[in-house]
């Protein structure tokens, strides 16, 4: 009897996992599809990753997309593009707390800045260094992240 009450144990928390894998999944793509997760012309793409966030039904972990791009422009030039193109959907407050030259911000998806609590992204612009995979013509590296916190 008590074989059988583990193995059902065990199915269980493996249906969960499996539960939780594919909300994580579902937000994750819906994330991708974010206006602000589009390489902007001009600039290339170096990477694109995405991170489930595990965890369970009452302590959830929120799911994340990360795309890095680098750019002709400078980071201040990023700042005003981003603003440019995403003040309308997006809330986007600037950040100081970033490296010296650089720009940050962070916000939530809109017009109402309530309508989708769980969402965030953060948009960080540094100049190129020598370690970075950008073309010559690049003077910054964009790294834009948003997360989700996935439904109960």
């Amino acid at each position: 009897m008590a074989g059988v009450a583990a193995a059902a144990v065990v199915t269980a928390a493996l249906a969960a996992c499996t539960n939780i894998d594919a909300a994580d999944q579902q937000v994750i793509d819906r994330l991708s599809k974010l206006d602000v997760m589009r390489v902007p012309p001009g600039a290339t793409e170096l990477s694109w990753t995405s991170s489930k966030g595990g965890g369970d039904s009452v302590i959830r972990n929120a799911p994340s997309v990360t795309l890095v791009y680098a750019t002709t422009q400078t980071p201040p030039e990023v700042g005003t593009d981003v603003h440019a193109r995403f003040d309308s959907t997006w809330h986007f407050k600037d950040n100081a707390a970033v490296i010296l030259g650089g720009w940050r911000a962070s916000g939530s998806p809109g017009p109402d800045p309530a309508a989708d609590p769980g969402t965030v992204a953060d948009v960080v612009a540094r100049r190129v260094i020598s370690t970075d995979r950008a073309q010559a013509v690049s003077q910054s590296v964009v790294t834009v992240s948003v997360s989700a916190t996935r439904p109960g």
